[in-house]
């Protein structure tokens, strides 16, 4: 069975960046292959990576809904199964799938059912899973993905923050997610140093605080710039403190 690791967190907290650093972490160690999955459905991770996409799995159970009923020689699942393994971005080490956004009208009982087993195969295929989530866990809540070995809540280095990032980890819990372990990252820390008010809240979430990432110059850069995490240095700050991070997942998972 894969690790599968979920990065969540309201908008704006860098979740898709530690995402994509966690990818290429992986990759450099030889600990592949690794699947990342863009669950978010303001999807971006694919540029954190600096690779392109062509289709989404909203995309694909879209049209499974239009085309079941025309679909001739070809089994619903042998039509899902291959249009997955086409939207699939190939890379050295790992692979990206897009999951794109909900679905909007219409009935997608089959779709979703489906797409369940498809996805469930693909990722079997894979030693590491890195699933980048919005806070509304849509994906993981509809039981299209598979269960957690983490559940990282990633917040800024705010009281509200890590305010949010509790209400996330009460969420989970209402919607029954599988997931073996969650903890709390915080990132964008000034100095290293967690303020005394934040590592109060942090103290008070319930939840193990797995990292604190700083403050990076050299993100913000990536950032401002529009490029990919490639372009933060070996030996940056933030680079360093999420491969800090993965030894942690890895080593508990």
């Amino acid at each position: 069975m894969p690790i599968t690791i979920a990065m969540t967190g309201k908008g704006g907290v860098g979740k898709t960046t530690l995402s994509a650093l966690t990818v290429q972490s992986l990759v450099a160690r030889g600990l592949t292959p690794v699947l990342a999955v863009d669950a978010d459905s303001n999807a971006n991770l694919n540029e954190l990576l600096g690779v392109s996409y062509t289709s989404s799995v909203g995309g694909i159970r879209e049209s499974a809904r239009k085309q079941a009923a025309s679909l001739k020689g070809v089994s619903k699942q042998e039509f899902l199964d291959l249009r997955v393994q086409e939207a699939l971005v190939e890379q050295p080490g790992y692979d990206l799938i897009v999951m794109g956004r909900p679905e909007g009208q219409g009935c997608y009982c089959f779709a979703n059912n489906v797409l369940r087993e498809t996805l469930e195969r693909l990722t079997s295929n894979y030693k590491y899973i890195v699933l980048d989530s919005e806070a509304g866990l849509e994906h993981i809540a509809r039981r299209t993905l598979l269960a957690l070995d983490w559940l990282v809540l990633v917040s800024d280095c705010t009281v509200r923050g890590v305010r949010t990032a509790a209400r996330i980890s009460a969420l989970a819990d209402d919607v029954g997610l599988p997931a073996k372990q969650r903890g709390l990252v915080i990132n964008r820390v000034p100095d290293g140093e967690l303020p005394p008010a934040v590592r109060a809240e942090a103290d008070s979430a319930g939840l193990p605080l797995l990292a604190a990432i700083p403050l990076d110059p050299a993100v913000a850069a990536m950032d401002a710039g529009g490029m990919g995490v490639s372009a933060i240095p070996g030996t940056a700050p933030a680079r360093l403190a999420a491969g800090a991070l993965l030894d942690r997942l890895l080593f508990s998972a």
